[in-house]
């Protein structure tokens, strides 16, 4: 049975976390429900419910953690969204209440990135969070640059440093904005605290108790072909990347309507080309999850008709949309590319899939369209 838990509310973010275990050369498996059985490591379980509606989340968390044992993991880490993205008050208070936890340190900042919290309000790169792009995302706008009115927790209290003797029991947010005080926070930890926050506490989390056999990330990238990559992030930078493509390595999904003919566009150019991109067009109408699902089904269509080597995906539902159609239960993490940039390995099928949260920059060996 694996030593860490990790519960991520996406798929990118749960390989996010995999690539940063490899780093301390443990073994990784990234699932979507638990698995007693598996011998790795650190298992990662994918709740996904960063793609639910509100009120279908407890009791989704309740179905899936049913045989949850924490004494069973001697450390257990709840990652979300460093862009504070998602029902995350919701999903923590549950699992304090669920795992009988007094206390949860939340700490979403990621220094290294520019994503910091100064004085209760979230910057990135220096600016206020509610005036970047995260501002317009489809399903989670941020429409405010204070941490507590983001999160709607204002019972929640903010602290400068670990085991802060004014403040024994709630939900606390570490106010990070160096690396430095991140790492402070990870090294003197209170014992009986529930961790939660983004990939980059997890990783100076490691960074404290193990060796780090790995320093940057590794230089090649070995691929296999054909690659159909899927671009399912709105992220504005994600779509300025695909508009510079050639259009005979691009497929666009419209509306439904066309679907037949966008399977066909797709079976022929990955029958003619080494790398094929599938991607939603800016014109496309309809909701998130609806698009998402449509997007698997193609896929799953093609994959089932061509013999794609690699499946490369951006965003983290559309990642779980398609494993799900592919019937894909546990994905096994082999090499970190880039930050949040992880390819996997399916065993038992001769297929690997890298996964890449929306917002993350590319690798532009792994990103060249000639």
């Amino acid at each position: 049975m694996a030593s860490i838990l990790v519960i991520a509310d996406d798929l990118t973010g749960a390989a996010e976390i995999g690539g940063i275990a490899l780093r301390y050369n443990l073994t990784v498996d990234i699932v979507h429900e638990l698995d007693a059985g598996l011998q790795s490591d650190v298992q990662i379980l994918n709740s996904n419910t960063r793609s639910l509606k509100e009120d279908e989340i407890i009791s989704y968390l309740k179905k899936i953690t049913a045989e949850l044992d924490k004494k069973a993991y001697p450390f257990i880490y709840l990652k979300f969204d460093s862009a504070l993205r998602g029902f995350i008050k919701k999903q923590i208070e549950f699992f304090k209440d669920q795992l009988q936890f007094q206390t949860v340190l939340f700490s979403p900042a990621n220094p290294s990135f520019g994503r910091i919290i100064e004085n209760g309000v979230y910057y990135i790169n220096g600016t206020l969070i509610n005036e970047t792009s995260f501002s317009e995302d489809p399903e989670f706008p941020i429409k405010d640059q204070h941490v507590l009115s983001i999160l709607q927790a204002p019972n929640w209290k903010l602290v400068q440093a670990p085991n802060n003797p004014d403040v024994t029991e709630g939900c606390l947010i570490a106010e990070v904005s160096t690396q430095e005080q991140l790492d402070l926070f990870a090294q003197d930890i209170h014992s009986g605290f529930l961790l939660a926050g983004g990939s980059a506490f997890f990783d100076a989390i490691l960074h404290h108790k193990y060796k780090q056999f790995k320093i940057g990330f590794r230089e090649h990238v070995e691929l296999n072909y054909p690659i159909l990559y899927v671009c399912g992030s709105a992220y504005e930078g994600s779509l300025e990347k695909i508009s510079k493509v050639k259009p005979e390595y691009v497929v666009f999904m419209g509306n439904k309507e066309n679907d037949e003919k966008v399977k066909e566009e797709l079976i022929n150019k990955l029958k003619e080309r080494s790398r094929v991109i599938f991607a939603v067009s800016p014109e496309t109408k309809g909701n998130a999850a609806e698009i998402r699902k449509r997007m698997a089904l193609i896929v799953a269509y093609a994959y089932n008709k061509t013999e794609i080597c690699e499946l490369v995906i951006e965003g983290g539902a559309t990642s779980f949309e398609i494993l799900n159609e592919l019937n894909i239960k546990v994905i096994t993490p082999v090499q970190e590319i880039g930050l949040g940039l992880i390819k996997t390995i399916v065993e038992g099928k001769q297929l690997f899939i890298t996964l890449k949260p929306g917002s993350y920059p590319w690798k532009n060996e792994l990103w060249e369209f000639k």
